[in-house]
């Protein structure tokens, strides 16, 4: 259903960006926020919505943009970027499973502010990666919810990415974290698991490998994860070095939208629901710290800077994107740099 980039191929690591397409069968109201710390009045946030001595409880470190679906009933933060360069986008994992048999002396964050906490607390992967490993205290439990705007389970996989050129995909199985963080793990779908996805680019990679001596350019077209897997793979493969940053985005946006799903696709077989339309594609600049939003629905493209974040009128500020109003969707027409036109409002995640 979603796909992510990372790309990275810039020796430097001057010019890195992620761009994700987030596909959903039917529309979801959906709104970025801004979340600006200030010293005098630092952002406490818990990981359950129903608090109690077992949630987990955070302080925000850092400033960031999030991407959020649902409205004031119920919030899930999807997409992000921090003030320190780091990206974080959490896809549907059909295979994911939370419940683990030691929860019980476990924190629980649920699945729909994983995201959040991670931007909040986290500076690199290298940080994500310690938090959710083996050794971490406290040992921090997934707690499982439904997608807001629909009757679908939250059941998510976590993607993360840094100015430093490092990447790490995150899965759980059976409450249980497995961590895959490499550099080179640039792609990533749905499903199947991300070993597998591994597995199956192993077998493209060697087809467009100079050393074979039969290589095969031909790519599979089709709308499964595994398809739009290994195109990605391919393109983002088979680039030129960025020679800027607007090359590093141009190439980005390019590769995730030749991934993504026509608006009202329909897959003709009801085998297959997690087949659906990209409701849109965002594009996350690591080192200049700009965050950008593409709607499918218009043809705008808009952004936002977090080195500006003194426009931002509130602590915590919005702007509506995709608004349910008599049970239709509003998709608002918006264009280009957008720090001024939020408005503020309340942290979903606060401590009450």
């Amino acid at each position: 259903m979603c796909t992510r980039i990372f790309n990275n191929f810039n020796k430097e690591n001057q010019f890195l960006t992620t761009a994700r397409n987030m596909d959903w069968a039917t529309e979801l109201p959906t709104s970025l926020f801004a979340f600006r710390n200030e010293s005098n009045n630092p952002m406490v946030k818990t990981g359950t919505s129903s608090q109690d001595e077992n949630s987990l409880i955070w302080t925000a470190k850092y400033d960031s943009i999030v991407t959020m679906v649902g409205d004031d009933n119920q919030y899930g933060a999807s997409d992000g970027i921090n003030s320190e360069g780091l990206v974080a986008n959490l896809l549907y994992d059909s295979n994911a499973s939370y419940s683990r048999k030691d929860g019980s002396s476990c924190k629980n964050l649920d699945v729909l502010r994983w995201l959040q906490f991670v931007l909040d607390t986290c500076s690199s992967v290298k940080e994500v990666v310690e938090k959710f490993s083996k050794e971490a205290t406290p040992q921090i439990q997934i707690i499982g919810g439904i997608v807001p705007g629909s009757t679908k389970p939250a059941s998510l996989h976590l993607s993360i990415s840094d100015k430093f050129g490092d990447s790490a995909i995150i899965e759980v199985d059976k409450g249980e974290y497995v961590i895959y963080n490499n550099p080179e793990f640039r792609v990533m779908t749905n499903e199947p698991s991300y070993a597998k996805q591994i597995e199956l680019n192993q077998f493209w990679r060697w087809q467009w490998n100079n050393i074979n001596h039969f290589p095969s350019n031909t790519l599979p077209g089709g709308p499964f994860p595994s398809d739009r897997f290994a195109r990605a793979s391919y393109y983002l493969n088979h680039l030129n070095a960025t020679v800027s940053v607007d090359d590093s985005l141009a190439q980005s946006k390019s590769v995730v939208m030749n991934a993504s799903v026509p608006v009202n696709f329909k897959s003709g077989d009801s085998k297959y629901p997690n087949i659906a339309q990209t409701l849109w594609t965002t594009i996350s600049c690591h080192n200049d710290l700009k965050y950008y939003f593409c709607n499918s629905r218009t043809p705008g493209i808009i952004w936002i800077d977090l080195n500006k974040k003194d426009l931002f009128p509130a602590p915590v500020s919005r702007l509506i994107l995709v608004e349910e109003e008599d049970s239709s969707f509003i998709n608002k027409s918006l264009y280009g740099f957008k720090n001024n036109d939020f408005e503020g409002t309340n942290d979903p995640f606060k401590v009450k």
